[in-house]
């Protein structure tokens, strides 16, 4: 990110400006007001679908928000995808993400509008995380000094760290959600020839994230010999059989998700030496828990023979907020 930059004249040269923040996913997007690293409002989620452009949800946000100013000082925007010179083309939508852009259209100069990846947010925010917002898989485990990770399957699969420095603590944004899918079991390894006749390459977002989960629910239906062809259900139908009981391949499929999502976490941990901890974050896997216990995910985590024991230690957790996203781009635009 670029050096922080004068405010505007007409902001009053505030110490603290206000800030319009935003957290942009393929399916919904999130937006409230904030200061100095903290929200000033309850934020207030819109479909994604409903709107042509960031700039027309942003400024729809505002025109609707009972009290807002007149102008915000600066926007701080977090979306799914890489960040390249101050643009976002997203993976999973159809909009692109643009400093300069959004600028024009909220009246402010291109410095004072902020873009970054949305699990970037999320690292920016770990450190300042409420210890009631995070709940331990598996045995809690005491808090470690080192790298942290944040990841969490949703329309895609995000995957961030933050790490410490002279500077404080920044964050290290990757696209490592599109490495190749590793499967182990003899169902995963079926799972995996389904998606590859379908897509070519398979990457672990093909398999742990909303549309991975209605893909493990089609591959489940076919290795299980369910008579008929696969209903075509998505993530929430998946999860609404399997909370019936009366759906094997359901309960196929949810489960062999979260072994997935535990053997990824595993890696990342290993990736980026995170002694310091693994979050889970998006909104899948909270309804998980609700349906079964997480052990298998905790128990594929560990399972990396020769660093099964450093993994051991290492605490993995639960992310219950749902709008630290947001939190993590109000802090990323106070701290650079």
């Amino acid at each position: 990110m670029t050096a922080r930059a004068a405010l505007p004249a007409d902001a009053g040269q505030r110490a603290h400006p206000t800030l319009l923040v935003a957290d942009i996913g393929g399916t919904f997007a999130r937006f409230a007001l904030a200061r100095n690293g903290a929200l000033l409002n309850e934020p207030v989620r819109l479909e994604r679908a409903a709107h042509a452009s960031l700039a027309h949800a942003c400024l729809a946000y505002l025109a609707d928000r009972a009290g807002a100013p007149a102008r915000v000082d600066g926007a701080a925007i977090a979306a799914a995808g890489r960040v390249s010179a101050g643009r976002i083309a997203m993976t999973n939508a159809e909009w692109a993400i643009d400093a300069g852009l959004l600028g024009e259209a909220l009246g402010l100069p291109g410095a004072h509008v902020r873009v970054l990846n949305d699990f970037a947010a999320l690292a920016w925010a770990l450190p300042e995380l409420p210890v009631g917002e995070l709940t331990a898989i598996g045995a809690p485990r005491a808090a470690r000094d080192g790298n942290r990770v944040i990841l969490g399957p949703g329309t895609g699969l995000g995957v961030a760290a933050t790490t410490r420095t002279t500077a404080g603590w920044r964050p290290l944004s990757s696209e490592g959600g599109h490495a190749g899918f590793a499967p182990e079991t003899p169902f995963e390894r079926f799972a995996a020839d389904h998606a590859s006749r379908r897509f070519g390459r398979v990457s672990w977002e093909r398999v742990v994230s909303g549309p991975g989960l209605a893909l493990l629910h089609e591959a489940a239906w076919r290795h299980l010999g369910t008579a008929g062809d696969a209903p075509g259900l998505d993530a929430a139908a998946v999860l609404q059989a399997c909370a019936r009981g009366d759906a094997p391949a359901a309960t196929l499929a949810v489960s062999t998700f979260l072994e997935l999502l535990g053997a990824f976490a595993g890696d990342a941990a290993l990736m980026f030496d995170a002694a310091g901890g693994v979050v889970i974050g998006g909104g899948i896997v909270p309804r998980i828990a609700g349906l079964m216990a997480l052990d298998g995910l905790r128990r594929r985590f560990e399972a990396k023979g020769r660093f099964s024991s450093w993994l051991a230690q290492v605490p993995l957790s639960l992310l219950h907020s749902p709008f630290a996203a947001l939190r993590g781009a109000a802090i990323a635009y106070r701290s650079t």
